[in-house]
């Protein structure tokens, strides 16, 4: 499901996104109508509600099967709505302003999804947090010297990894982080349009040529993240 981010640290906001993020508000792109069974034991109550007509029987011992123990909660997180209390106790969306910054992808950048999302996630589930994708697709190309700057994708990730150290710091337990992508590579749906690689790759050739951010990315793990705070 889409990462929701509160529009202050008014606690009401906070509320609101966190109720926002775990509605079920459709059928697919949504958080606990999937995760709560595996983790809790149980369908959450307003998707039980939704999906009445289409549900099937819920047997004796099914909760028991699909709730086992698992070793930690795996998140894509890319971007989030933001959202705000509405005065009567639900939330709504606060729309971007106009010229906010976007990916290739059109999807806003907001680094403080890898705050919220981590953060909620962990309150809700208790489980450590892996972040299983994130990064951005750029419009990366070799420039005349035979490089590829992409100072876009530095920022971003600095901007969203130092997000990621603050839920860390304020007690969420994370294991890991896996930036998407290593290679520029072929896109489900948008096939090799989009490049989210650290390493540029002419698709005709094959030719590899590690981007700005691979040598950036790599002092990043050398040095477990102390680079994020001086850079």
């Amino acid at each position: 499901g889409i990462t929701k981010i509160p529009a202050s640290s008014d606690p009401l906001d906070v509320e609101a996104a966190r109720a926002c993020m775990f509605a079920v508000q459709d059928r697919l792109w949504n958080n606990t109508w999937f995760a709560d069974p595996m983790l809790l034991g149980h369908y959450p109550e307003d998707g039980l509600q939704a999906f009445a007509a289409d549900l099937p029987p819920i047997r004796s011992g099914d909760m028991e099967t699909i709730c086992q123990p698992l070793d930690f909660y795996g998140a894509n997180i890319y971007h989030a709505q933001v959202i705000r209390a509405d005065g009567e106790g639900g939330w709504e969306v606060v729309p971007p302003a106009e010229g906010h910054p976007l990916t290739t992808m059109k999807w806003p950048v907001t680094p403080d999804c890898l705050y919220w999302g981590p953060r909620f996630l962990y309150e809700r589930y208790r489980l450590p947090i892996a972040v299983t994708e994130n990064g951005l697709a750029n419009t990366d190309w070799v420039q005349a010297d035979g490089q590829v700057y992409d100072p876009q994708r530095v920022d971003f990730l600095t901007r969203h990894l130092r997000s990621y150290g603050r839920a860390i710091a304020d007690g969420v337990e994370a294991i890991g982080y896996f930036h998407w992508s290593l290679l520029d590579n072929f896109e489900w749906s948008e096939g090799y349009s989009q490049r989210f690689g650290l390493v540029y790759v002419d698709f005709p050739t094959q030719k590899r040529i590690p981007k700005d951010s691979a040598a950036w990315y790599r002092q990043i793990i050398a040095s477990h993240g102390a680079v994020l705070a001086a850079s």
